[in-house]
């Protein structure tokens, strides 16, 4: 295989994964008050649904960078493609504890990924990690929206009655994991483990002795609380404000496609500054002008249009910055993913 022919593939392992980071969580925010309807759960425990995927990130983050090692990145990869695919697969069956236990095995399958994308980047595009961080932050965030957008109107086509809408509401992302599995399949036979680990880190204790790694946990705990209890509550708490369901549901999804800009920008821009301080400043006053602003509006939509929008420059540029922060302050792939696991284990 040539390397442009590696590289096109690498780029399309990346978009497919990236792809399936996020939908499988945002899509069931956009319908929580039918899903607590047909699950019959009301709203703490319809609250667990987008908090079980980040009890997974928080217990396994750490054991992926030693399952990459050990197998190599992309074929670990692969794996955490396939746990997404039957986890997917399964919550198709729209019961209350299978709902609840497929979605834990989804978010075992997306630690891995979140954890090693950072890796990825780090291994095959060292001379651009901003460019490739915003890169597939963007991609995360267009299917994200994406996902918010569509999982309503899906639900409420009742296609095949109503359970198996909703169920293919939440669940129409597994075609895109399959996807994935298959180009990692080719990939990982292309992949050995020597290629993967070149040096070796300095361990669990070295990283825990860092104050820059606890300030990244910190940083990557805070802008994923943000995120998640958005995408979980955003729709009910538009509706509370005298928003329709449709236009609470617009308002979702538009809170993720504005994320775009700040979320390819920020790593770019992050490469380049001397005077990184100025990123987490702005994205501090951004968060704050935002969550008080919708605090304050009530059934004014181009006003809280506003604050969404800021907010959600706000959450891209935040996010994009922690992820690129996994690949530039480490040396290699492997250091990347350590950095990545405990961060994102001791942030969620």
């Amino acid at each position: 295989m040539t390397k442009k022919k590696t590289s096109i593939l690498i780029l399309l392992g990346v978009v497919f994964l990236g792809l399936i980071l996020r939908t499988p969580i945002t899509a069931v925010g956009a319908i929580v008050g039918p899903l607590k309807s047909i699950l019959d759960i009301n709203n703490t425990v319809a609250g667990f649904i987008t908090t079980i995927p980040l009890i997974a990130v928080a217990i396994f983050s750490p054991m992926v960078a030693k399952l990459s090692n050990k197998v190599g990145l992309e074929k670990t990869i692969l794996l955490a493609a396939l746990i997404i695919t039957v986890g997917l697969g399964f919550r198709f069956y729209i019961n209350t504890y299978v709902f609840f236990l497929t979605t834990f095995i989804v978010g075992v399958g997306i630690t891995v990924g979140n954890v090693l994308l950072p890796g990825i980047a780090k291994k095959y595009f060292p001379e651009n990690l901003g460019v490739m961080t915003g890169f597939y932050a963007v991609v995360m965030n267009i299917s994200a929206a994406f996902a918010a957008g569509i999982s309503y109107p899906i639900a409420s086509s009742n296609i095949g009655g109503p359970e198996f809408s909703i169920g293919l509401a939440v669940n129409i992302w597994i075609v895109i994991a399959i996807l994935n599995a298959i180009v990692y399949l080719y990939i990982s036979r292309k992949s050995t483990v020597e290629n993967v680990v070149t040096e070796k880190s300095e361990g669990i204790r070295h990283y825990l002795g860092s104050l820059k790694m606890w300030t990244l946990t910190l940083s990557m705990g805070l802008q994923s609380a943000l995120f998640y209890c958005s995408v979980s509550w955003f729709a009910e708490i538009m509706i509370s404000k005298d928003f329709s369901p449709e236009t609470a549901g617009l308002l979702l999804s538009i809170s993720q496609f504005a994320q775009f800009p700040s979320t390819f920008i920020v790593p770019i821009l992050a490469d380049k500054l001397h005077n990184k301080l100025i990123i987490p400043t702005v994205i501090t006053i951004g968060y704050i002008v935002s969550l008080v602003g919708m605090l304050s509006t009530n059934g004014n939509f181009v006003l809280m249009l506003t604050f969404i929008v800021i907010f959600a420059l706000a959450g891209g540029g935040s996010f994009s910055y922690v992820m690129y922060l996994f690949s530039a302050k480490s040396r290699n792939e492997s250091e990347a993913a350590d950095i990545s696991g405990l961060a994102q284990s001791g942030g969620y």
